[in-house]
């Protein structure tokens, strides 16, 4: 697949087959997502690759218990059927403050890999600005050290739904030429 094909083809997917994910196609993806560009190329990336299922239901548990009231049709339980959860976690000290940035790069890179090799993914925060505790309980569950901040969980697996096409606004709504 080309990276055109896989920008137009990633969707937001929530349902898994249960199928593995093989360790050497999970360690592929993460050598593309290594791959990003990050601040000042401090490629501050950690990454937790999450199989044991009683673990998967703690971050579903964690996520849930900070959901914001407009997302809680969004419920985080699905964690648990994906074969495979990666919390991208970022080391402050390689950030160069851009943490947020860093790992969402990291995260972009790494579901359209996912896509282009024909599994699914979702983008989930494990980091609000507004609520710390969220990445605070995460770190503690899963033993980060303090230097390391957990900013996204993907979880990754063969897609078992077919999401209908994204309705895009038109471009030229988009575009400003010179000044907005």
């Amino acid at each position: 697949m080309t990276v055109d094909g896989a920008i137009k083809a990633r969707r937001s997917i929530r349902k898994y087959q249960d199928k593995p994910v093989s360790e050497s196609d999970v360690n592929r993806l993460l050598d593309l997502a290594r791959h990003s560009p990050s601040s000042m190329n401090g490629q501050p990336w950690h990454f937790i690759v999450i199989r044991e299922p009683g673990i998967k239901k703690e971050i579903a548990a964690i996520k849930n218990r900070y959901c914001p009231a407009e997302k809680r049709s969004y419920e985080a339980d699905f964690l648990e059927t994906a074969p495979v959860v990666i919390v991208l976690g970022v080391d402050t000290e390689r950030s160069y403050g851009r943490e947020l940035e860093n790992s969402v790069l990291a995260a972009a890179h790494l579901m359209l890999a996912a896509c282009a090799a024909g599994l699914g993914s979702v983008y989930m925060s494990a980091y609000a600005a507004d609520e710390p505790k969220l990445a605070e309980e995460i770190g503690r569950t899963l033993n980060i050290p303090k230097n390391v901040r957990p900013i996204t969980i993907i979880p990754l697996g063969y897609p078992d739904e077919v999401p209908p096409p994204k309705s895009l606004r038109p471009l030229k709504e988009m575009i400003h030429l010179e000044r907005f």
